[in-house]
């Protein structure tokens, strides 16, 4: 009997209760708001934000309502929503007989059409309709990304590399100016923005929104200095030079990082025989193999590379290596070589003594002194006085390797009129590669029975003379 009064007891609570709910669902159920916005039309460009400042006015019972908005063609891509301060809401309590603000926030899409966009609001049971009007598109256009890159100093950051990012996908990047700036244009979308340079952690931000038309902007991104880091800058790393010359490399090594370091100097992949060794200054004899560089500071270093004499003419690739306290430098470097070539031209006499109406020959010989290349197409051309006859047997020769060497024969006509005396004739080399030139005298005597001639005339003219100083100088 207890039981039976106790259960009908819970039945009477239970239909208490859902009585309550039920004339609580009514009484929220009473409500009567209106809605006003002194400013339903608002002017703006493509991309740019309308906002709409609601107030809603409660003339029934107190209660919760939803907030609801309607949008119509042309606003894809728009981004429309209802805001209390910073908030974003859907849903708003308003006391009998009270007004409450409410914002309604339409993010346009840089792409829309100049035109007129109606935006029907729904608050409770009143409505209301606003209007956006764009009187610019940027269809087609980019937005723009803007940051300044600092170290923790304040020091701006040149170089720093500024990528954007969707996902893993690198979508646009650039490298900040000498003033540590950039400015980038990407498509209209949200981004991953990642900011690396040797030598700095790395520094990224998520969810950064890029807006056509409209510059979005980082402000100041600052970078931290890793503890050890090092730059190593070479001037000319791609060099060439002759068979048989010594090359110099120069170039700078920097302490980028938070704390001094010492470096230790070598060379990789070097080939046999060669030889190579870092100095501290262009003409020291002394070699390092470490140096220690304060943070912040650099020192400028010269590589030398000395190969054999032997070396063939190619290219040559080794690697400069810098091992510091965190890691490895490296840097390739090419040497092209090329022959060395030197003519020169010998004759076992360069003085010829002759007679008047004699022909002089003699040999000349062309040698490649050169080192691992060959003189190609070689011509000779001998330069003699007026009215000479000068020729050369063989006038040219196709090739001579390094070490190699041609005689020809030298064949000099005076002509027959020649006045005794010492005169000069050039020989004149030139190849595809190189060019000389050497120089003979030739003295051209009278001939043996002339001098006679003239010592018998030089005797009658003197006996003539006595004889007629002896028959008439006595009268």
């Amino acid at each position: 009997m207890i039981g039976r009064r106790y259960g009908m007891f819970l039945i009477v609570l239970l239909v208490a209760a859902l009585a309550v709910q039920g004339a609580a669902a009514a009484k929220s159920g009473s409500m009567s708001t209106e809605i006003r916005c002194d400013f339903p039309g608002e002017m703006i460009e493509a991309g740019d934000t309308a906002v709409f400042d609601l107030s809603v006015t409660n003339r029934g019972d107190t209660g919760t309502c939803y907030l609801n908005y309607w949008a119509y063609r042309g606003t894809d891509g728009w981004n429309i929503r209802f805001v209390d301060n910073d908030r974003e809401v859907y849903r708003m309590l308003i006391p009998a007989g009270e007004t409450k603000s409410v914002r309604l926030v339409a993010e346009t899409s840089g792409q829309a059409a100049v035109g007129e966009y109606p935006i029907r609001v729904g608050i409770g049971e009143g409505t209301i309709w606003v209007y956006v009007k764009v009187t610019k598109t940027h269809s087609g256009e980019t937005g723009t990304l803007e940051a300044t890159v600092v170290d923790k100093e304040g020091n701006v950051v040149k170089g720093a590399d500024v990528g954007i990012y969707d996902g893993d996908f690198r979508v646009e990047g650039m490298l900040t100016t000498a003033e540590g700036k950039v400015s980038i244009g990407a498509p209209m979308g949200t981004y991953t923005v990642k900011v690396t340079k040797p030598g700095y952690r790395a520094w990224d931000k998520e969810d950064v929104e890029v807006r056509i038309g409209r510059t979005t902007n980082l402000g100041i991104v600052p970078l931290d200095k890793e503890n050890f880091f090092a730059e190593l800058r070479v001037k000319s790393p791609s060099r060439m030079a002759a068979i048989g010359s010594n090359t110099q490399y120069e170039m700078t090594l920097k302490n980028a990082g938070r704390n001094s370091d010492t470096y230790a100097l070598s060379v990789q992949a070097l080939p046999e025989q060669w030889y190579a060794r870092f100095k501290e200054s262009r003409d020291a004899t002394e070699e390092v193999s470490e140096i220690y560089i304060p943070a912040g500071e650099e020192k400028t270093l010269y590589l030398d590379l000395i190969p054999p004499y032997s070396v063939d003419v190619g290219e040559y690739n080794f690697t400069a290596v810098i091992d510091s306290s965190a890691r490895q430098y490296e840097e390739n470097l090419t040497l092209k070589l090329r022959g060395s070539y030197n003519m020169r031209t010998y004759a076992k006499s360069y003085r010829h003594d002759i007679n008047r109406g004699d022909t002089l020959t003699f040999d000349m010989t062309v040698t490649n002194a050169g080192v691992g290349g060959a003189l190609t197409n070689i011509g000779i051309n001998m330069t003699a006085p007026e009215g000479w006859r000068a020729t050369v047997d063989p006038a040219s020769v196709a090739s001579l390797e390094p070490g190699e060497r041609a005689t020809v024969r030298v064949t000099v006509v005076p002509p027959a009129d020649i006045v005794a005396g010492e005169y000069k004739i050039v020989a004149q080399v030139k190849s595809d590669q190189a060019k000389g030139e050497d120089e003979f005298r030739v003295v051209v005597k009278e001939q043996s029975y002339v001098a006679l001639l003239g010592l018998l005339v030089m005797a009658g003219v003197a006996a003539g003379l006595w004889y007629m100083f002896r028959k008439y100088g006595r009268r």
